[in-house]
């Protein structure tokens, strides 16, 4: 890797700080951590910078935490319920 590329990296893994990642339109991979079934942690790109990393969940994890609200299973209240957090987190005040 270049000193150029270490450089121009503008995401990293919120739990490793690895900038070993595979990057996606909205959402990239830690091509180091892996979940309990051996998969890469995929993160939100949106989180990075706007949420300390150490409380940043993996989609994942987020998906096993909402798995647990039954209001949540519901596809389109769920929907609802991701946007507002990212509205949230995109508001200027």
């Amino acid at each position: 890797m270049s000193p150029l590329e270490i450089m121009t990296k503008k995401y990293h893994c919120p739990r490793c700080g690895s900038t070993d990642i595979v990057e996606y339109e909205t959402t990239f991979d830690c091509t180091r951590c892996r979940d309990t079934s051996g998969l890469p942690l995929e993160f939100k790109k949106d989180f990075i910078g706007k949420i300390p990393d150490d409380e940043i969940l993996a989609i994942q994890e987020m998906g096993a935490l909402f798995d647990e609200f039954e209001e949540l299973k519901d596809e389109d209240k769920a929907k609802k319920f991701f946007d507002s957090l990212m509205n949230d987190l995109n508001d200027d005040n």
